[in-house]
């Protein structure tokens, strides 16, 4: 019996780790460099799956704290998105890819104004962005998310406290006036198996 169960996990392993070969994991750090009252740090775990040399797809979750010394206000974002990233051009180890995402994100508030203080903010959203990505190794990948430029739509709920209204936006954006702020600018890595 003993022997049964051994040679099973032994199948079953060998099977996961030949058929990991398609994943990865990593993330991206962003930190807002360009305004003086303000601190804004965040964090986005990912993991995926590689289809094949041009389409990936993919979960991530995204963690962010903002603080406003003006007002005395903090903000701590959170949320999770599915994502797809499709390769449009190759030099050699460079790649430029677009990156869709649907997601949902929340907001939760930290004041000193008792209106504002633990109301949350929630917002659905899916956008399309470009990204860079340099292949250090056949196991490691670093990339860069060039979330400053690109087209986003989303629907916000209302929130009276926060005076948040219901509504949609629709947009193409670009703001090349904010290439160095890392908000925007997200520099992450990949760990392929």
């Amino acid at each position: 019996m003993k022997k049964i169960v051994l040679t099973s996990l032994v199948a079953v392993f060998t099977a996961a780790s030949a058929s990991a070969a398609d994943y990865f994991v990593g993330g991206a750090v962003g930190l807002n460099l360009n305004d003086e009252h303000t601190n804004v740090m965040g964090i986005a775990p990912e993991v995926g799956w590689k289809y094949n040399d041009n389409w990936d797809f993919g979960i991530g979750a995204g963690f962010m704290y903002n603080g406003d010394y003006l007002v005395d206000t903090d903000r701590y974002e959170y949320g999770v998105d599915l994502f797809a990233r499709y390769k449009v051009a190759q030099w050699g180890n460079f790649k430029l890819l677009l990156k869709g995402t649907v997601g949902a994100d929340f907001a939760t508030y930290s004041s000193d104004m008792d209106a504002i203080d633990g109301e949350t903010s929630i917002a659905l959203g899916a956008s399309i962005a470009p990204m860079v990505t340099y292949d250090v190794s056949e196991a490691f990948t670093l990339y860069a998310n060039l979330n400053f430029m690109g087209i986003s739509a989303g629907y916000t709920f209302e929130n009276e406290d926060l005076e948040i209204d219901d509504g949609w936006n629709i947009g193409l954006f670009g703001d090349s006036a904010n290439v160095l702020n890392t908000g925007s600018f997200q520099i992450g890595f990949l760990y392929n198996f």
